[in-house]
C-alpha cells in the first residue's frame, strides 16, 4: 500500500521547483506600492550609474585624461608676462678704482682718493616683460606623451577591473537572495502543511481518536518551523540589503527580484583545456601588461634625458626709473623709461649630474624585470584558477543532480507519511521525523544550489568572460 501511494504522488521531475519559483515570482509582484522588478542585468545596469566605487574609478579616469592633456601642453608655444616694481632703499654704487678725471672725490691724475661711487639707477624701478617660447626638439616630451596616453589607458583598465567586481558582488548577492528567498518559500510550506496537519490532529483528540502527545509534538515541530521562517525572513532582508548596497541603492527602497527561477546546463559550462585568448580575456593581466609598457617608458625618458633640447623665444619688455613715486613723468623725478626686445634660441646640454640618472635607468630596468616575473606568475594563476573553477562547476553539478534527487524522494516519504498518520498508520513521531528529513534534504539542496551559482561565477570570472556571460542573462 505504502508504495501504491508513492507512485500516485510523486511529482514531475524538478516541476516542484519550477512552480515554487513561480509562485514567488507571482507573490513578490503583488506587493504593496509596487516596487520595481530587478533582473541580475537589471542591477548591474542601476550600480553602473550608482555605485560609488564606479564614480570614484571613473573620477580617477577623467583625471588620467586630463594628465594627458597636461602633457600635451608642453608642446604648445608658452606665453608669459612678468611685471615688478621696486623701491631700492639702499642704491647700488658702481665704483671705479681709477676713478674719472675731474670728478667729485678724485685727485689730478683722476684717482678715486675718496672712494665715492656712481650710483646705478633711480630709487624707484619698474618693468613689464612678454615672452613666448616654443619647444623645438625635446625627445623627454614625447616619451612623456606617449607615457600619459598608457596612463589613461590604466585607468580605464582600473575602471573595466572595478566594474567586474562590482558585477561579481551584485551577481553574488543576488543569488544569495534567491536562495533565501527559496528557502523561506520552502519553510513557509512544511509550515503550512504541518498546521494543516495539527488542526486535523487537535480535531481528532476532541474525538478521542489521536493523542495529546501527538497534538504537542507536532505544536512542537509547528513552532521550531515557525522560529526558522522569521529567521529566513531576517537573512532574506540582509542579503536584499547588501544586494542594494552593491547596487548604490537606499537601504529603505524595496525591490524585487525576477530572476528566480534560474537553470544551469552542463553543457553550456563546459571550457577546453585553455582558450586561445585566455590571458588576454583577463583585466589584472591587461593591467600588469600596461604597468611594464608604462615602466619601460620610464626608462626610456630616463635615457632620453641625456639629450640636449633646443627651445626658442622671443620676448619684449618696458622699464622705468624715477627719483620720487609717480606713475608717469614730472618735471621732478627724472623719469626715464625704455623698451627692450629679443628673439633667440636656448639649447641645453646635460653633462653630469653624479651618476643620478644613471641609478634611475637602473632602477627602470629592475622594475621592469620585476614586472615580467609578476606577468609569469599571473599566468599560472590564471592557469591554476581555471582549472579549479572549472572542477568546482562539475563536482557542483553532479551534487546538485544528487541533492534535488534527495528532495523529491524525501517529500514523497513526507506526504505519504502524512496521509498514514491520517489513517492511523503512522505515528506523529513519524511524521515529525519525515518533517525534519525533508527539510534537512531542502537545506542542502540550497546550499548546493548556491554553491552552483558561484561555482559558474567564477569559472566565468576565471576565464575573463564575467562581463559577457552576465549581459547575456
Amino acid at each position: 500500500m505504502k508504495i501504491r501511494h508513492l507512485r500516485a504522488l510523486r511529482p514531475l521531475r524538478y516541476g516542484w521547483l519550477i512552480l515554487l519559483g513561480l509562485v514567488s515570482t507571482s507573490a513578490m509582484a503583488q506587493t504593496a506600492d509596487n516596487p520595481p522588478v530587478f533582473s541580475i542585468r537589471d542591477c548591474i545596469d542601476f550600480a553602473s550609474q550608482n555605485n560609488s566605487n564606479l564614480k570614484v574609478a571613473r573620477f580617477d579616469e577623467e583625471i588620467a585624461r586630463q594628465q594627458t592633456n597636461e602633457v600635451r601642453g608642453r608642446g604648445l608655444p608658452q606665453a608669459n608676462v612678468n611685471g615688478t616694481f621696486e623701491d631700492r632703499l639702499k642704491i647700488p654704487l658702481l665704483v671705479i678704482p681709477g676713478g674719472i678725471a675731474g670728478a667729485p672725490g678724485g685727485d689730478s691724475t683722476g684717482n678715486n682718493t675718496r672712494g665715492q661711487g656712481i650710483p646705478l639707477g633711480y630709487k624707484y624701478n619698474s618693468s613689464l616683460t612678454g615672452e613666448v617660447t616654443q619647444m623645438i626638439f625635446d625627445p623627454s616630451f614625447w616619451v612623456g606623451l606617449k607615457a600619459a596616453k598608457y596612463s589613461s589607458q590604466l585607468y580605464q583598465q582600473n575602471t573595466r577591473q572595478v566594474t567586474e567586481q562590482t558585477a561579481y558582488n551584485i551577481a553574488n548577492s543576488y543569488y544569495q537572495a534567491i536562495v533565501v528567498q527559496k528557502q523561506l518559500q520552502l519553510l513557509q510550506s512544511n509550515l503550512a502543511s504541518t498546521r494543516k496537519t495539527l488542526e486535523m490532529t487537535e480535531l481528532q483528540l476532541k474525538n478521542g481518536v489521536a493523542k495529546r502527545v501527538d497534538v504537542n509534538r507536532l505544536r512542537v515541530n509547528a513552532s521550531n518551523l515557525q522560529s526558522q521562517v522569521r529567521q529566513a525572513e531576517n537573512n532574506l532582508t540582509q542579503a536584499l540589503n547588501t544586494l542594494k548596497f552593491g547596487m548604490g541603492m537606499p537601504i529603505t527602497q524595496p525591490i524585487v527580484l525576477s530572476d528566480t527561477v534560474l537553470t544551469f546546463k552542463e553543457e553550456e559550462a563546459v571550457l577546453g583545456d585553455k582558450p586561445f585568448n585566455l590571458f588576454e580575456n583577463r583585466i589584472d593581466y591587461q593591467i600588469l601588461q600596461t604597468n611594464l609598457e608604462l615602466q619601460n617608458l620610464d626608462r626610456k625618458n630616463n635615457i632620453v634625458g641625456y639629450y640636449p633640447s633646443l627651445t626658442a623665444y622671443a620676448n619684449y619688455g618696458y622699464q622705468s626709473q624715477g627719483a620720487d613715486f609717480a606713475l608717469f613723468r614730472t618735471a621732478r623725478n627724472g623719469w626715464i623709461d625704455f623698451t627692450t626686445a629679443a628673439v633667440g634660441l636656448r639649447l641645453r646640454i646635460p653633462i653630469f649630474d653624479g651618476l643620478q640618472r644613471n641609478a634611475r635607468v637602473q632602477q627602470s630596468k629592475l622594475k621592469a624585470r620585476q614586472l615580467e616575473e609578476n606577468i609569469q606568475l599571473t599566468k599560472q594563476n590564471i592557469t591554476l584558477e581555471v582549472s579549479n573553477a572549472l572542477s568546482q562547476y562539475r563536482n557542483t553539478m553532479s551534487r546538485i543532480e544528487t541533492e534535488q534527487q534527495n528532495v523529491e524522494v524525501a517529500n514523497e516519504v513526507y506526504q505519504v507519511t502524512q496521509l498514514e498518520f491520517r489513517e492511523g498508520v503512522s505515528t506523529s513521531t513519524d511524521v515529525v521525523n519525515a518533517e525534519t528529513s525533508l527539510r534537512e534534504a531542502q537545506t542542502n539542496y540550497i546550499t548546493t544550489l548556491l554553491d552552483l551559482y558561484r561555482a559558474r561565477l567564477d569559472m566565468e570570472r576565471a576565464s575573463g568572460n564575467l562581463i559577457p556571460y552576465l549581459n547575456s542573462k
